[in-house]
C-alpha cells in the first residue's frame, strides 16, 4: 500500500512542529520578558500543553497561533526579575536592546514583538494585544518611535537587533520531544481521570453554586502563582463582595440627571477586561491577586449614537496592604496615563472620601472628542472607581456629580466586613498637584502636553538623559542663555536631567519638538541663574541685529518660592523663512527647569497652551530632590 494512504502520524507531526518553532518562540519570549530561564520554562510548559491538545490543535493551518499566546502567558507569569535577567556574556547592543524593550509598556513591547518577530497581520496583532485596531497600530508606532529613538538606531534596523538576540538563546539545551510529549500525556490522563471530580469538588467547597439574598459571590479568573515553600501563594482570606455593594440606576439618575440605564454587571473575567480609561491592556483587574471583582455599566443615549457611558469598579483585596498597593496602582494609571491622545486637564482631591481618594479630568481627542472624569477611592481592604464619559469639553465635565457616585460607591462599601474609612460630610473638590509620573517625575509626561497638529499622531518622549554640552542644545537662534550643566557662579548643577518630545510617526521638520530640562542648584543661586536667563532672553534682539529675532513675554509669575517667565520668540532666516519658539525658564526651591518649544506650519501651541504647559512643569517641579551641597 502506498505510504501516502496512511493516516498522518500525530508524533511525527508533532516532533517536527517542536523542533521547527521552539527556538522562534524561546526569542520571542525571551525579547518580551529579558528572561532567558523564565522564557525557555514557557516555551517548555507551551509545548507540554499543545500535546494535551494536540488532536485539536494540529488541524489548525499554523498552530503556533495557539503555542505563540501560551508561551508568552507563561512568559509573563515566571519573569520576576526588575531590572531584567542580564545573561552572562551578553554583549552591550543586546544588553540595549533588551533594556529599550523593558522601557515600553506591556501593549508596546508585545505590538512590536508580534510584528517583527511573529510576522502576523495587523489585525491579528491587534486581537492577540487586545485592542482595536487603530488603537493596536498606534502603539506599534509608539513602540517602533521610541525604541528606535533609545537604541539610537534607524527603524528600518529593528529587525535586526532583534534578530542578533539569538546569541543569547543559540546554547540554550531543550529536552527531548519524548519528555514533552510523555509530560503532554500524563496531563492529558490526570485531566480525564479527576477533572470532573475536582470541579464539583470546588464549586461545593468554594460555594460558588450558592446564591443569597444578595447575590452569586464574583470570582477572579486568574491563576495565581505558584508557591514555593509549601506556604500559600496568596496570604489573607478570602473578601466577601457582593454585588448589592454597587451603585444602583436610581442614585445615578437622580445624581447625574437623565435616563441612566443599568448595564450587565460582571466580573471581568470575559473580553480585553479593559473597563476603564488609561487603564493598560494587559492589565486586567486592580488587583491581580485579589479576592473578588465587580464591574457595572450605566449608558444614556439612543443606541447606536455617541452615549455618555459611567462604569463603576470594585475590587477586594486579601490584605490591607494589598488594598494600599492597588490603589497607588490604579492612581498611577490615571496620573501618568500611557493611552495615546489622553491628556491630564487636571487633578482634584475630597479628603472626606474613604482612607484615600482622587479624582481626575482626562480629555481624549481621538479618535473622537471626548472628556473623562475618573473618580477613585480605598476604603479598607476594597478599591472602587467610577468613571464618566461625555462629549462635552473637560470644563463642563460634571466634576461634583462624579464625586457624590465616589462617595457613595465608598459608603456602600464601607459597611462590610474589611473595609474602613466612610465618606464624610461633603466638601468642595481642591485642585491639588498631579500625581508622579514617568521615570522622572519633576519632568513632564506625554499626558501632560497639549494637542498639537494631526491628533492621530500622539506624542512620544525620549528616555529621559543626563545634560551635557554634547547631548542638548537647547539654545535659541540669535539668544545665548545658561545650560543646566556643569557649574553655574561656582555652584555644580545636579540632579540634570532632560528630556525631548516629538510627534509619532509625522513627517514634521526635523526642528520640531518639545524640550525640557531639569536640575538644581542652591536656592539662592538658583533664584539668581532664572534672573540671568531673563536677561539673556530679553535682550536677544539687541545682542545680534542680524538674526532678527523677536520676543515677546507671554505671562511672568513670582511668588518668592516659585516663579516662571514664558516667552514666544520669532527667528528670521535666509529665505524668507521664520522659525517660531515658545521658551520658558521656572524655578521652585532650589529646583530649575527650561522649556524649548519649536513649532512647525500645522502644528503650533497657542500663547495659553504653552503657559498652562509652563504652569503644569512648575507644578512637577518640587519633586525634583532638593540640591544638596
Amino acid at each position: 500500500m502506498d505510504d501516502t494512504s496512511l493516516p498522518p502520524d500525530p508524533s511525527a507531526e508533532f516532533d517536527a512542529f517542536y523542533k521547527a518553532a521552539r527556538d522562534r518562540l524561546l526569542l520571542q519570549a525571551y525579547a518580551l520578558t529579558g528572561d532567558l530561564g523564565a522564557a525557555r520554562s514557557a516555551v517548555r510548559d507551551a509545548y507540554v500543553v499543545a500535546w494535551h491538545h494536540w488532536r485539536k490543535t494540529s488541524r489548525l493551518d499554523d498552530p503556533e497561533t495557539v503555542v505563540r499566546p501560551q508561551a508568552w502567558r507563561n512568559a509573563m507569569r515566571r519573569a520576576t526579575v526588575r531590572p531584567w535577567h542580564k545573561e552572562k556574556g551578553l554583549d552591550a547592543d543586546n544588553r540595549a536592546t533588551l533594556e529599550a524593550l523593558a522601557a515600553l509598556n506591556g501593549a508596546q513591547r508585545r505590538a512590536l514583538l508580534l510584528t517583527q518577530l511573529a510576522a502576523v497581520s495587523m489585525e491579528e496583532m491587534a486581537r492577540e494585544v487586545g485592542l482595536p485596531t487603530d488603537l493596536a497600530e498606534r502603539e506599534l508606532q509608539t513602540a517602533a518611535t521610541q525604541f528606535s529613538t533609545q537604541r539610537e538606531i534607524p527603524a528600518s534596523s529593528i529587525p535586526m537587533a532583534f534578530a542578533a538576540l539569538a546569541t543569547a538563546t543559540r546554547d540554550v539545551h531543550w529536552p527531548r520531544v519524548t519528555i514533552i510529549r510523555r509530560a503532554g500525556a500524563a496531563r492529558r490522563r490526570m485531566h480525564t481521570a479527576v477533572g470532573a471530580g475536582v470541579v464539583v469538588a470546588a464549586l461545593v467547597a468554594s460555594g460558588a453554586v450558592v446564591t443569597d439574598a444578595r447575590g452569586v459571590r464574583p470570582t477572579l479568573d486568574r491563576e495565581p502563582p505558584a508557591a514555593h515553600n509549601g506556604t500559600p501563594a496568596l496570604p489573607g482570606a478570602e473578601v466577601d463582595l457582593p454585588d448589592t455593594s454597587l451603585l444602583p440606576a436610581d442614585f445615578v439618575r437622580e445624581t447625574l440627571v437623565g435616563d441612566w440605564r443599568q448595564g450587565p454587571t460582571t466580573d471581568n473575567s470575559t473580553g480585553n477586561g479593559v473597563v476603564l480609561p488609561c487603564q493598560p491592556s494587559d492589565d486586567r483587574y486592580l488587583d491581580p491577586r485579589g479576592s473578588a471583582a465587580w464591574v457595572r455599566v450605566f449608558r444614556i443615549g439612543p443606541v447606536g449614537e455617541a452615549q455618555r457611558r459611567l462604569v463603576e469598579v470594585a475590587e477586594a483585596s486579601r490584605t490591607p496592604e494589598r488594598a494600599e498597593k492597588t490603589y497607588r496602582r490604579l492612581r498611577g494609571w490615571m496620573a501618568d496615563c500611557l493611552t495615546p491622545g489622553f491628556r491630564l486637564v487636571s487633578t482634584l482631591s475630597n479628603p472626606e472620601i474613604g482612607d484615600d481618594s482622587a479624582l481626575f479630568v482626562l480629555h481624549d481627542e481621538h479618535p473622537a472628542q471626548a472628556s473623562y472624569v475618573v473618580g477613585i477611592a480605598r476604603t479598607g481592604q476594597f478599591t472602587t472607581a467610577v468613571a464618566l464619559k461625555t462629549e462635552v469639553s473637560p470644563a463642563r465635565a460634571n466634576r461634583p456629580g462624579t464625586a457624590k457616585l465616589l462617595g457613595e460607591a465608598v459608603d456602600r462599601l464601607c459597611t462590610l466586613p474589611d473595609a474602613g474609612r466612610c465618606s464624610g460630610r461633603p466638601t468642595e473638590l481642591e485642585p491639588v498637584a498631579p500625581y508622579p509620573a514617568g521615570q522622572v517625575p519633576a519632568l513632564l509626561a506625554p499626558v501632560d502636553l497639549p494637542f498639537v497638529g494631526d491628533p492621530a499622531q500622539p506624542w512620544g518622549g525620549t528616555p529621559p538623559r543626563e545634560i551635557t554640552s554634547a547631548s542638548t542644545d537647547m539654545d535659541v537662534l540669535g539668544c545665548v542663555h545658561p545650560m543646566l550643566a556643569g557649574k553655574y557662579d561656582g555652584a555644580a548643577f545636579k540632579t540634570d536631567v532632560a528630556r525631548t518630545f516629538l510627534k509619532v510617526d509625522s513627517d514634521l521638520p526635523a526642528e520640531f519638538g518639545l524640550t525640557q530640562a531639569v536640575a538644581s542648584l542652591p536656592e539662592k543661586k538658583a533664584a539668581a541663574l532664572l534672573a540671568d536667563y531673563r536677561t539673556a532672553i530679553n535682550k536677544c534682539p539687541d545682542r545680534d541685529a542680524s538674526a532678527g529675532t523677536e520676543v515677546r513675554i507671554l505671562r511672568a509669575h513670582n511668588d518668592g518660592a516659585t516663579s516662571y517667565t514664558a516667552w514666544h520668540l520669532s527667528t528670521r532666516l535666509p529665505g524668507e523663512r521664520t522659525v517660531e519658539y515658545s521658551v520658558a525658564f521656572l524655578r521652585s526651591g532650589s529646583a530649575v527647569s527650561q522649556l524649548v518649544f519649536v513649532s512647525a506650519p500645522g502644528a503650533r501651541m497657542t500663547d495659553q497652551q504653552f503657559i498652562d504647559l509652563t504652569e503644569r512643569a512648575l507644578q512637577r517641579l518640587p519633586q525634583l530632590p532638593a540640591y544638596q551641597g
